[in-house]
């Protein structure tokens, strides 16, 4: 999947994604060199520790 940097607003970028969805991510998240008009690839993958831990905490 892949979005377009929108805009920027403080620490967070604006990014519209190839199905016409915004998100805004961290700057941290994204490379020191983004700009707007940059495309990023989105991937989104599962932490299995993390879930492991919010599974244990929703018992």
């Amino acid at each position: 999947m892949q979005a377009v940097i929108d805009s920027m607003n403080g620490d967070y970028f604006r990014c519209l994604i190839e199905n016409g969805d915004l998100i805004s991510i961290h700057k941290e998240y994204l490379p020191q060199n983004i700009q707007v008009g940059d495309v990023i690839k989105v991937v989104f993958e599962k932490d299995e520790d993390a879930s492991k831990r919010q599974k244990e905490l929703m018992k």
